[in-house]
C-alpha cells in the first residue's frame, strides 16, 4: 500500500512536468514565428460589473492600445431597478466622453426582464447588436484585468490564418497579500496556462479572446449563447464543432491583482469554474483535475498524519517541495515583461510553496462539481441545465466585493 501511494504521487508529478515541458516547446515555437501585419478594424467589448480604482485604471488602459489599425471600444454594463444602472455606468461615461471611438452601452437586467441567460452573456449580446458594419474582428476583455499596450495586436494578428477560429490570452493572478488562500488561488489559476496551446483541448477564456466577425455565423456562437450561463466555454465548443482552432497566444497575458482573498471566496470561485466545465461537457479538462490532481493531493495530504508512524511514507513529503520547484519552472515560461514586473518573481517564489494546496483544491472542485449545478456569479444565482441552457434563480442578497470574474 505504501509503495502504491508513493508511486502514484510521483507518477502524477512526472505527468505534470511533461505538460509543462510541452508548454515550453509550444511557447518557443509561437514566439519565434513571424507573421505579416494584420490590422483589420476591431471592436473591443468590455463587460462591466462594479467599480473601484483598479477597474478605472483597466478601462483607461484600453484607450491607449498600440494597434496599427482602427479599433473601437464598447463598454457595456446593465440596468438596475433601484438606481437605473450599475454603479460602473457613470464612470464609464465619463471616461468615454472625450473619445469618439469609445462607446458605453446599457444592457437590460436579466432578472427584471426574465431573459433566461447570464448577465454577462446579455451584456455581450447587447454590444454585438450595436457593432458597426465595418467591424471585422471582435475582441473581448474582462474589466478586472490589466492589459499591456500590445494586447490587442498580439490577440488579433494570428487571426489572419483561416484555420484559427479564435485566439485566447492567458490569465495571471498576482496576489498583493501573502495569505494562503490568495496564494493557492493564484496557483490554481496560473497553472492553467500550461494546458493551453493550439491543440484540440485548448479552451477559450472570456477575459481575453478574439475572433473574426464571420465566426458569429459560421459557428453559430450567438445561438449557443442565447440561453447560456457562460459565453467562453460555449465559444470553445462552437469552434470545435466547426473544426476551427482555438489558438493560445503565450505573450498575451492579462493580469488580475488579488488581495485578502478568503477561503470562502476562493472555494466559491474555483467551484463555479469547474461546475461550469463539468456540466458543459468539457470532460477532458474535468477528468484531468479528477484523475491527476485529486490522487496526488490525497497521497500527499493523506500521508501526513501517518508520517511519524510509517517511515516508509517519508518520500511523499518531498512532493510539496517538488511542486514548488515545478511552479517556479513553469513561471520561467511567462512573458519577459511579466517576469520583470516589481515583486512578481518574489511573489511567485512565495506562492510556489502553496502549489500542492492549489492542485489538491482542483481535485476537490472536480468531485464537488458532480453533485452541484447551481452557481452564484455577479450577485445572481443560476442553475446550469446544459451547455446552452440555464435557469436564473434570482439576485443574491448579500454584500459582495465589486468583481467581474
Amino acid at each position: 500500500m505504501q509503495t502504491y501511494i508513493i508511486v502514484t504521487a510521483y507518477f502524477f508529478f512526472i505527468v505534470e512536468l511533461l505538460i509543462i515541458s510541452r508548454s515550453f516547446l509550444y511557447a518557443r515555437r509561437e514566439r519565434n514565428r513571424k507573421r505579416p501585419d494584420y490590422t483589420p478594424k476591431v471592436a473591443v467589448i468590455a463587460p462591466h460589473y462594479g467599480w473601484d480604482a483598479e477597474t478605472e485604471e483597466h478601462a483607461k488602459g484600453l484607450l491607449h492600445q498600440e494597434y496599427a489599425g482602427e479599433y473601437e471600444v464598447f463598454f457595456v454594463t446593465h440596468e438596475r431597478a433601484d438606481s437605473g444602472h450599475d454603479v460602473s455606468y457613470p464612470h464609464l461615461c465619463e471616461i468615454a466622453e472625450p473619445h469618439p471611438n469609445i462607446h458605453v452601452l446599457l444592457a437590460p437586467n436579466i432578472v427584471d426582464n426574465d431573459l433566461g441567460r447570464s448577465q454577462k452573456v446579455q451584456n455581450l449580446l447587447t454590444a454585438i447588436e450595436k457593432l458597426p458594419e465595418d467591424i471585422e474582428v471582435i475582441a473581448f476583455v474582462d474589466a478586472d484585468v490589466a492589459t499591456q499596450k500590445d494586447w490587442l495586436t498580439l490577440l488579433v494578428n494570428p487571426l489572419q490564418e483561416p484555420e484559427i477560429g479564435t485566439t485566447v490570452g492567458g490569465r495571471f493572478y498576482f496576489p498583493q497579500t501573502w495569505n494562503i488562500a490568495s496564494l493557492a488561488e493564484s496557483i490554481w489559476v496560473n497553472f492553467q496556462m500550461s494546458f493551453q496551446g493550439d491543440h484540440p483541448l485548448t479552451m477559450v477564456w472570456g477575459g481575453s479572446n478574439a475572433f473574426r466577425r464571420e465566426m458569429l455565423e459560421k459557428t453559430q456562437i450567438l445561438q449557443r449563447w442565447d440561453k447560456a450561463t457562460i459565453e467562453d466555454l460555449n465559444t470553445t465548443l462552437a469552434m470545435r464543432d466547426a473544426k476551427q482552432k482555438v489558438h493560445f497566444v503565450p505573450d498575451c497575458v492579462a493580469v488580475t491583482h488579488t488581495a485578502n482573498r478568503t477561503w470562502k471566496q476562493v472555494i466559491e470561485f474555483t467551484n463555479r469554474q469547474v461546475i461550469m466545465t463539468f456540466h458543459m461537457g468539457l470532460w477532458v479538462q474535468w477528468l484531468t483535475s479528477l484523475l491527476v490532481c485529486l490522487p496526488k493531493g490525497l497521497c500527499v495530504f493523506g500521508s501526513i498524519p501517518f508520517l511519524f508512524h510509517r517511515r516508509e511514507l517519508l518520500p511523499v513529503i518531498f512532493i510539496p517541495f517538488l511542486e514548488a520547484l515545478s511552479y517556479r519552472v513553469f513561471s520561467k515560461n511567462l512573458p519577459r515583461w511579466l517576469q520583470d514586473m516589481p515583486k512578481v518573481r518574489e511573489t511567485i517564489g512565495i506562492s510556489s510553496y502553496a502549489a500542492s494546496i492549489g492542485i489538491f483544491l482542483a481535485g476537490f472542485n472536480a468531485v464537488y462539481a458532480v453533485f452541484q449545478r447551481k452557481i452564484t456569479w455577479g450577485g445572481v444565482r443560476y442553475e446550469i441545465l446544459s451547455a446552452t441552457k440555464c435557469r436564473v434563480l434570482g439576485v443574491v442578497q448579500r454584500k459582495r466585493k465589486n468583481n467581474t470574474s
